[in-house]
């Protein structure tokens, strides 16, 4: 009995050791999991579904008039009247403004008096010419200075009447570039103007987008200015080249502003859909990774991150078509891929119906290590 009563003491010494070493080399199964939840990155992510798609496409333009023009004066001369105003509308033909003519109406009048001496000399002419009084070449002679100075005449009379500037089309004046008495040198701006009613705006399309695109599609745009107004207009012209060095298509828009609400220069966003996908395979935009032709996206698996080529086709403008690499139901990350490689361990994050983040999924092996 002895002998038993003095081992009892040693074998609780041993078992008490043996615990300890046990639990330094081992942590317990909970804390490892910590360790690896720690290092995971935080991601949202979305399944690929199937469904309908419209495709758009949208871009931002800058209004333009179709019809709009600088008026020089093609004359010098010192301005006399000056008859309308920044913001005026015109008509086609209005005057606009009188250049001093006093020279020109002076070299005008003397070339007239000139015209009239040839012309009668002329006359005089044919008849010493029917009485062989004159050789025929005398004639010739003064038929062709007749026929410079009435040239002329002519030219005299274009400048009198380029003194007077006048609207070449109906539309309003942008901008006076004059002042009244101001001495003018030939081919001086005089006003800038527009016709706001027909306005236009010019795209470019990938050429994969222009095919499906055509003349008379609707085209519905925004204006930053005006805040959330909607506008519509329509597809006019779709150039037929593709430009060599960006692979796009010039699409002209026509914009009909008979309220004349909208202004040249005005930037807008534009939105046209031009195709109706059915049954196609689909994923948000944002999960998309570089540039068309090199595309990715992150798919989860495991818990883990995988960088999956894909391709893509049209989009709606928040979702896009897969034609391959996914398939439906695959999880993609569409928010955090800036923190993620390959293999990357992941805490996968949804937004719930009130915005809130809540943690759905954490690692597998934290659920493992849970149960």
């Amino acid at each position: 009995m002895s002998r038993l009563t003095a081992l009892l003491p040693l074998s609780l010494v041993l078992a008490t050791a043996l615990t300890a070493c046990s639990s330094t080399s081992a942590p317990p199964a909970k804390d490892a999991a910590k360790v690896e939840t720690k290092d995971a990155r935080p991601v949202e992510t979305a399944r690929v579904e199937q469904g309908e798609l419209t495709a758009r496409y949208a871009a931002t333009a800058t209004l333009q008039a179709e019809h709009e023009a600088k008026l020089i004066s093609e004359v010098p001369g010192t301005v006399l009247d000056l008859l309308v105003e920044e913001g005026d509308a015109v008509r086609k033909g209005q005057l606009l403004a009188r250049i001093d003519a006093a020279h020109s109406r002076l070299q005008l009048r003397e070339a007239n008096a000139d015209l009239q001496r040839r012309q009668n000399d002329v006359a005089r002419g044919e008849k010493l010419l029917a009485r062989k009084l004159i050789a025929a070449n005398a004639q010739d002679q003064a038929e062709s200075e007749f026929a410079v100075r009435r040239a002329e005449v002519n030219l005299a009379r274009v400048r009198v009447e380029k003194s007077e500037i006048r609207a070449p089309f109906d539309g309003i004046i942008t901008r006076r570039w004059i002042k009244q008495g101001q001495l003018l040198a030939a081919n001086a701006a005089v006003f800038d103007m527009a016709n706001f009613t027909d306005l236009r705006a010019e795209l470019r399309v990938p050429e994969r987008d222009a095919v499906a695109i055509s003349a008379g599609q609707r085209v519905d745009f925004t204006v930053d200015a005006l805040g959330s107004r909607r506008f519509e207009a329509k597809v006019e012209r779709v150039a037929p080249v593709v430009d060599r060095d960006s692979g796009t298509v010039k699409v002209t828009v026509r914009v009909d502003n008979q309220d004349h609400s909208l202004r040249p220069g005005l930037f807008t966003r534009m939105d046209i859909a031009f195709l109706h996908v059915a049954n196609a395979v689909l994923m948000p935009k944002t999960a998309v990774l570089g540039s068309r032709g090199a595309e990715t996206a992150y798919v989860i698996e495991d818990g883990k991150a995988r960088r999956q080529p894909i391709r893509t086709g049209y989009d709606s403008g928040t979702r896009v078509q897969v034609l391959e690499g996914l398939a439906v139901g695959a999880e993609v990350v569409v928010t955090g891929q800036a923190s993620l490689n390959e293999g990357s361990l992941v805490e996968v994050l949804h937004n719930d119906a009130d915005g809130r983040l809540a943690q759905t999924r954490i690692l597998a092996k934290t659920d493992n290590s849970g149960s």
